[in-house]
């Protein structure tokens, strides 16, 4: 299960909202989303980091227990 991050889940709960008409399609809210993305984008360069980091440290505990 690919889990969303925080930044993703409230870019969808707006959209969501616009979609309803519970929220007008505006200049402020499009620039609230287009925050979120970018703040999304890193958060899953971040995780995409700490997960290389963390295979590569796995890797190297594994090549000094040969």
């Amino acid at each position: 299960m690919d889990s969303k991050s925080i930044p993703e889940l409230l870019k969808r709960s707006l959209q969501s909202h616009m979609a309803e008409a519970d929220l007008r399609e505006d200049e402020e809210t499009q620039d609230i989303i287009a925050k979120l993305s970018e703040l999304s984008d890193k958060v899953a360069a971040a995780k995409a980091r700490a997960l290389s980091n963390r295979e590569q440290r796995l890797a190297d505990e594994a090549k000094g227990e040969l």
